[in-house]
């Protein structure tokens, strides 16, 4: 595959015609822009869901993007709960992000996915140097969860490893609490599950996504009988009152 720069100067000199766009895309260009493009000229709202999903994976730190992704999946899905889920989230963080408190400013930080990774054994820190230098694209790895995925796609690390190190830096951040508590944190400390439950069900979560079957955490824990399904509404309602209550909501 080969990857273009953004913006495409292909793209920018004919937006509107589709059959350049999709001639292009099948030249083996990696093009955001013409995934872009294309979400914005076709029709059809799974065609359009699909677009801007290819787009979502090209640009995963692009926040703006990931919304639009989850909204079009919404307008095909309207019931699909990790979608749902996922977008509530981004919200809350955006609402958030201009709120001046001790809980997410001048606060230690947890260590990054990939420190934790060498910590524990599971690569090297040379293979770490490596890996984040670049990629087959040659993006630069700007999240912890691309690096995840990328170690994972190049049989690096197991799901198992990539959770066991996701437990490691939730527990961290929890303690610090430098970033929002997430779902999974608080079933651990309400004691609805344990800490080896919620890895056992990371790691089922990140095989799964390699095999492109998505579900959320929620579902799993209920797929492997760690939790039931009402326990997990509940559990996940409490989670939302107590978290606005911290800020006076």
């Amino acid at each position: 595959m080969k990857q273009c720069s953004s913006p495409c100067p292909i793209i920018a000199a004919d937006r509107n015609n589709i059959a350049r766009l999709r001639a292009h895309l099948l030249d083996g260009y990696q093009c955001l822009d013409a995934w872009l493009t294309l979400s914005e000229l076709v029709t059809d709202v799974r065609q359009r869901r699909d677009c801007l999903e290819r787009a979502a994976v090209l640009a995963p730190e692009n926040e703006a993007i990931q919304v639009a992704y989850l909204e079009a999946v919404l307008v095909v899905e309207p019931d699909n709960r990790a979608a749902i889920s996922r977008l509530n989230e981004i919200r809350t963080l955006q609402l958030l992000s201009d709120v001046k408190t001790p809980h997410f400013h001048e606060q230690p930080r947890a260590r990054l996915l990939g420190d934790i990774l060498v910590s524990i054994g599971a690569i090297s820190p040379s293979e770490l140097r490596d890996v984040l230098k670049s990629q087959n694209s040659g993006m630069p790895i700007t999240t912890d969860r691309r690096l995840g995925q990328l170690l994972l796609r190049q049989g690096m690390i197991t799901p198992s490893k990539l959770a066991h190190a996701l437990i490691i830096q939730q527990q961290e951040r929890s303690r610090l609490r430098v970033a929002p508590q997430v779902l999974g944190e608080y079933l651990v400390e309400q004691n609805y599950i344990t800490p080896q439950q919620l890895e056992l069900a990371l790691a089922e979560q990140l095989r799964l996504d390699q095999k492109q079957q998505r579900l959320s955490l929620g579902q799993i824990l209920v797929r492997l009988n760690m939790i039931s399904e009402s326990l997990i509404e509940r559990a996940a309602k409490e989670h939302e009152v107590a978290f606005w209550a911290k800020y006076g909501y």
